[in-house]
């Protein structure tokens, strides 16, 4: 085949339709959202610089002094914040670029398209202005101009700075729709409340938005403490990448019907906060959802009354966190969501049968205390164990040298516990996932008698898990009688009957003889530091049968912390690995 000539075929996308495609399903609500992510990546960002600690992976302890304001008017709409500002090369290159995606580390404006949709969304003239303390720059833009030309590039200055750090935009020349809607008090009291239930992790932390003058206040759904029932919680890792944290409870204000200060007309006005709460890096997600999305696939009933769950789903890399670009539905088909829903649902079967429990004693006439709750400061509860970036001073950030903190890891020397709690939870479930909760909880420096029995309980419910995962459970209990049935023929003793065989579990010296004999139950692992680590918790569990046993021998919290030590490598391994 011969060419005559070659052409360019122009695929460049029109700029009519890319906006009309950014701006045709977003509410302006939504854009509101997206500039107030915008902030607060920039405060995160400016927490990090100032720590000194720009390798560190992990969610800021502290938002204290970074404030972010809104004015909200029929006339235009205006955003400003002291988080930081916008550094020119950043928005030569990359702030206003379509698709870009965002550079955030645990960030929250994560599809590169948010800044871009509200300037088109909500008005069509816009001024924005940043200060980094080191640079100012402005930037003045109008839609219709905009649109009107071909080239996809805008004109901004590069000013002298005027020392006040953060970042302020102006929207006007608004829509007769969007200048009722944002004129409108009815909308406004509806975006303070929404953002008091999406931003309320944030404000916990101390970061304040107001909006036309008002505080908005945290609207987070609270856990009851004291309980009857308790609460749920699990934490786990999909790859090294997504963290995963679950909890659910008792909403705070929720009684059932036959605890004493039971009160049905109080009960009532909670019904619209039961249910899940999705967060991505903290950012509310799902709010009080209800829907099959969440893992309701029976229909949310009277017995779930009372239940409130929250899932946190934290990554570096936003983009592999289950939300949309919106930021107000999850993807269903993203992997650590699909593994959530798992737990999701056992925790709320798990409600359903402790309603059902309660609804008997109230038939009964008995009545349902709450749990005590300890004067003391208890241990800290399990959670997502991510290294966290320095609180950043409480006045407005500066650009002048970070202050440098030492960073503090969890390691062995440093943690009171007998698990550390970045120990992974996935695969622990009912019975042991409540062991492991304990050893995340139990101070062993404090409670040394009980810590020593919990590490025995611990590696005999966590080693028949994991013998069970691997599918060789039923050959270590094979094992197992033969070996009593061989002892037994030594004595001149019949055999175990089948039901004896039937009943009989492993004692924990046949499954150390069985992990200690089959070396294939490790897996793709150090084998050598894991067989280590049994020898060394076979060794020391005459002295962990001595703390439950033994009335007269005293042990001291040093033997007890070198004995957590020495068999935290098995437990680790006995827990997470698959």
């Amino acid at each position: 085949m011969s060419v005559i000539e070659e052409i360019t075929v122009d695929t460049r996308p029109s700029k009519a339709v890319v906006v009309d495609s950014l701006t045709r399903d977003i509410s302006v609500e939504a854009c509101v959202f997206d500039l107030i992510d915008n902030s607060i990546d920039a405060a995160r960002n400016t927490i990090v610089r100032i720590s000194g600690a720009e390798e560190l992976l992990g969610l800021p302890e502290s938002y204290q002094g970074y404030k972010v304001d809104i004015e909200v008017g029929g006339e235009s709409f205006s955003i400003a914040d002291n988080c930081g500002g916008i550094v020119a090369k950043h928005l030569e290159n990359s702030v206003l670029r379509f698709g870009e995606r965002s550079a955030h580390n645990f960030g929250i404006g994560v599809f590169g398209v948010g800044l871009n949709r509200a300037l088109f969304r909500i008005g069509r003239v816009t001024n924005l202005v940043s200060d980094t303390g080191l640079e100012r720059i402005e930037l003045n833009f109008d839609v219709d101009d905009y649109l009107a030309t071909e080239t996809w590039t805008l004109k901004a200055n590069k000013l002298p700075t005027q020392g006040k750090i953060g970042t302020s935009i102006k929207i006007s020349s608004l829509s007769n729709e969007t200048s009722q809607l944002l004129g409108g008090h009815d909308w406004v009291e509806s975006l303070i409340l929404e953002a008091g239930k999406r931003y309320g992790k944030f404000f916990d932390k101390g970061l304040e938005l107001s909006i036309n003058g008002d505080l908005v206040n945290s609207q987070l759904v609270r856990l009851r403490s004291d309980g009857p029932y308790g609460k749920d919680s699990k934490f786990f890792r999909v790859s090294e990448d997504v963290s995963v944290f679950i909890e659910s409870g008792q909403h705070v204000h929720h009684r059932f019907s036959a605890e004493p200060d039971y009160n049905k007309g109080r009960n009532t006005t909670l019904t619209s906060d039961y249910g899940w709460n999705v967060f991505c890096n903290e950012r509310a997600v799902l709010i009080s959802d209800k829907t099959r999305k969440t893992g309701w696939y029976t229909k949310f009933h009277s017995e779930f009354y009372g239940f409130v769950g929250e899932v946190y789903f934290s990554c570096k890399d936003p983009s592999k966190l289950p939300w949309s670009t919106t930021k107000s539905d999850v993807d269903l088909n993203n992997t650590a969501y699909q593994m959530a829903l798992v737990d999701m649902e056992k925790f709320a079967s798990r409600w359903r049968s402790n309603a059902g429990n309660a609804k008997g004693m109230k038939g009964r006439d008995e009545v349902l205390t709450p749990t005590p709750v300890s004067i003391s400061k208890p241990a800290d509860e399990p959670s997502k164990p991510e290294t966290k970036v320095a609180k950043p001073s409480p006045s407005a950030p500066k650009p002048s040298e970070p202050v440098k903190k030492p960073v503090v890891k969890i390691d062995h020397n440093t943690f009171i516990t007998v698990l550390p709690h970045d120990v992974d939870e996935r695969h622990c479930y009912d019975k042991h996932l409540a062991l492991v909760h304990e050893a995340k909880r139990l101070n062993l420096s404090d409670l040394t008698y009980s810590g020593l029995v919990l590490i025995r309980m611990l590696f005999e419910s966590s080693a028949v898990c994991f013998l069970k995962r691997r599918g060789l459970h039923g050959e270590m209990k094979e094992s197992m009688i033969k070996s009593r049935n061989a002892e037994r023929e030594k004595a001149s003793k019949p055999p175990l009957t089948e039901r004896e065989e039937k009943n009989s579990d492993p004692s924990i010296d046949e499954i150390i003889v069985f992990l200690q004999g089959h070396e294939s139950v490790w897996g793709d692992v150090s084998v050598n530091k894991i067989k280590h680590s049994l020898t060394k918790f076979s060794k020391s569990k005459p002295l962990l049968n001595s703390a439950a046993h033994n009335n007269f021998q005293m042990l001291n919290k040093h033997e007890a912390f070198a004995v957590r030590d020495a068999v935290l490598p098995i437990l680790r391994h006995l827990i997470q690995e698959e």
